[in-house]
């Protein structure tokens, strides 16, 4: 009988250990029409905010990586792609708007940590 109830234990804790291994998002993020904002100690998956922007405006984006890789896409409404990158290293750039749309950001994060930030100056 004791074998019985060692032999749960350890199960258990094997499905608690690998639960912790497969976690997608531990951060915050926080977005509008001006600003979309990710912290993350963990980021295993893809978030994404929208901006109505218009022809001129810039997005003024800062990138913070302190482990694993980030991936960023920039799309307009018709899917058609602005800024591309994959695995985006520690940087501060700027995306020119050139015109008027509603345009999709999206980070994908595999094994991250760190920030991104897309603000519109």
């Amino acid at each position: 009988m004791k074998k019985l109830g060692f032999a749960y234990i350890l199960c258990f804790s094997l499905v608690l250990l690998n639960a912790c291994g497969n976690a997608t998002f531990n951060g915050s993020s926080t977005g509008n029409d001006t600003q979309f904002i990710m912290e993350y100690s963990i980021l295993n998956t893809s978030d994404h905010r929208e901006m109505s922007l218009k022809t001129g405006d810039v997005i003024d984006t800062t990138i913070v990586s302190d482990a694993g890789s980030v991936d960023i896409q920039v799309e307009n409404s018709a899917g058609d792609s602005i800024y591309s990158e994959t695995d985006v290293p520690t940087s501060e750039f700027e995306i020119p708007i050139s015109q008027d749309d509603t345009y999709t950001f999206t980070v994908t994060g595999h094994g991250a940590k760190g920030s991104v930030s897309f603000i519109k100056s």
